[in-house]
């Protein structure tokens, strides 16, 4: 899978790509996950970075659906 993005990443791996299931999972309005990528709304070099209070929920419905993470792909450098 390639990605640009560690919210690409995780929406391919949770919600196929869907951001709106992403959302679902996470209870959060799609235009919130959304906003994740825009730029001009997220301090710099974070646009598209998954902010830190969905990550423990992100854990969670990971290891409920047996999913493996790359955390690389999660947490850039």
């Amino acid at each position: 899978m390639t990605v640009n993005s560690p919210l690409q990443y995780v929406t391919e791996l949770f919600a196929e790509g869907k951001r709106a299931e992403l959302a679902r999972l996470l209870g959060v309005s799609r235009s919130t996950v959304t906003g994740w990528d825009n730029l001009e709304r997220r301090p710099d070099g974070m646009g598209g970075t998954i902010p830190a209070a969905y990550m423990s929920k992100l854990l969670k419905i990971a290891a409920q659906r047996g999913i493996k993470l790359d955390f690389s792909k999660i947490f850039p450098s």
